[in-house]
């Protein structure tokens, strides 16, 4: 019995709890399937986000406020031929980092009118 809990008691020790490591999505070219199976590409720079569709000709500018390694908020600064952007504008989506893999990750994405999960791949 004694050898069984010392095996419990090693195992917790040796075991390491699965770290993300969100800085490689920091910044990069990204791309993902939007809620209408229509592929979005993102550019990402430390203070900026264009998220474009090929499929409609939405451009999406935000700016990029960093909370932690895992976490943003964009905040929608301009929307390009959409008729509809005054009642967008400023809008913040908040979005935490779940998981990460070598190019994708996971992330659960939140604001006023969205609440889903996304995965996205690195492209560059």
């Amino acid at each position: 019995m004694k050898y069984v809990a010392l095996f419990f008691l090693l195992m917790t020790f040796s075991c390491k709890s699965q770290t993300n490591d969100c800085s490689k999505f920091r910044t990069g070219t990204f791309k993902y399937i939007d809620s209408n199976n229509l592929e979005t590409t993102i550019i990402r720079t430390d203070s900026t986000q264009t998220e474009f569709n090929n499929h409609n000709d939405i451009k999406i500018i935000s700016k990029v406020n960093w909370i932690s390694d895992c976490e943003f908020v964009l905040t929608y600064k301009d929307i390009l031929n959409y008729s509809n952007k005054e009642n967008i504008i400023g809008e913040k989506i908040n979005v935490k980092i779940l998981e990460s893999k070598e190019q994708t990750y996971l992330c659960h994405v939140k604001s006023s009118s969205l609440d889903s999960k996304i995965e996205i791949t690195k492209v560059e």
